[in-house]
């Protein structure tokens, strides 16, 4: 989306966005201010932030989902379990699939308060283990620490994808 692109969207949506606005959160605000709240209620609309169905929706074809942005597009969307009853997350979509990479990163509040963790991801053309690498890369977010309520199984995790160039 360019920026002519980014006011019409958000004028469409009733934000009263500046000219020159750019949606560029910190980790901890996109814990803080848009994970949290969408997580504690599911009918949370932060206006800039849209919804897609990881495992059906292709990297390149997330630019056109975006409610904003011109090279970083965010997300809200559930984790998707591998098995019912499980712990791993499914993240394959048809012709390919997002691998973790490096170790989480830890995201605090203030004075060190731990309320989430990071975790880096590279789409793969293909089926593991011999994928392709593509250039898609991805920043999930998920909540961590101390919370009001216990989240379901299915919580709700906020990502950043982007793409990087060889």
């Amino acid at each position: 989306l360019n920026q002519a692109e980014v006011e019409d969207a958000a004028a469409a949506a009733g934000l009263d966005l500046p000219p020159g606005f750019r949606f560029h959160p910190t980790d901890e605000e996109i814990i803080s201010h848009y994970l949290t709240p969408k997580a504690l209620d599911h009918r949370f609309c932060s206006g800039v932030i849209g919804e897609v169905d990881l495992n059906k929706c292709e990297p390149w074809h997330l630019p056109g989902k975006a409610k904003m942005g011109e090279k970083e597009w965010y997300f809200f969307c559930h984790k998707d379990r591998k098995y019912p009853t499980g712990t791993r997350t499914n993240r394959a979509t048809e012709s390919g699939y997002w691998k973790a990479t490096g170790k989480d990163k830890e995201i605090f509040r203030g004075r060190g308060v731990l309320v989430g963790m990071k975790k880096t991801l590279v789409f793969y053309l293909g089926r593991a283990p011999r994928g392709e690498k593509t250039g898609w890369v991805m920043h999930e977010f998920r909540l961590e620490g101390k919370l009001p309520h216990p989240l379901p199984r299915s919580a709700k995790v906020c990502f950043r994808s982007f793409r990087i160039h060889y």
